[in-house]
């Protein structure tokens, strides 16, 4: 025996589906914006590159992968920025946070990488070479600057995070996050950075 559907029963069935679809979307854009690391070679990098020993790397490998909640977290922007101008154009990181180096340090490397500054330092993705790079300069700044407070591991941490953070919000799109087109520099690197990795 057939059911009949009425018009409302049918209305009611599209606006449930449609309603499960809406609740999916920031799963659906999660699983569209993620970042493929090659671990193994991110490590070799970044111990090649930076000052430390790899159990320093692949704990910083391993909160970016486990803390994927973060990823989308809004980036300060003003923060970032003050950061790297304090600790390169003013060379005040011994007044700044570990994890503030390593701030500093990612958007360092996200403008020698969408420059064209940075070349390529090994195998594996662009992505992969800019969160090790990102990583081993922390390390090498916070070597160098001292900062008041934190340790490397907080700066190493700190930097892969803040590059994983852009990485993933420019290829979702979510400049909003860190601030509009006539914010400042983050702002405008994040276009930068989706220009150069693509949606």
């Amino acid at each position: 025996m057939r059911t009949q559907y009425t018009k409302d029963h049918v209305k009611s069935l599209v606006g449930t589906l449609v309603m499960s679809l809406v609740a999916l979307l920031p799963t659906i854009q999660r699983l569209c914006t993620w970042i493929l690391v090659d671990h193994t070679e991110a490590l070799k990098q970044a111990q090649s590159h930076g000052s430390g020993d790899s159990s320093l790397f692949s704990t910083a490998l391993s909160f970016i992968t486990d803390s994927k909640d973060k990823h989308n977290e809004p980036i300060d922007e003003e923060h970032v920025t003050t950061a790297h101008k304090s600790a390169y154009d003013e060379g005040k990181g011994n007044d700044m946070s570990a994890q503030s180096i390593g701030a500093a340090a990612a958007m360092e490397i996200l403008k020698k990488f969408t420059s064209g500054s940075q070349s390529s330092t090994g195998s594996g993705n662009s992505q992969t070479q800019m969160i090790s790079m990102a990583m081993a300069e922390a390390s090498k700044l916070f070597d160098k600057q001292k900062p008041a407070s934190g340790d490397k591991q907080d700066a190493v941490n700190s930097a892969g995070m803040t590059i994983m953070k852009l990485l993933v919000q420019s290829k979702g799109g979510s400049s909003t996050t860190i601030g509009g087109g006539n914010s400042g520099g983050l702002g405008g690197l994040l276009n930068l950075a989706q220009a150069h990795f693509g949606k």
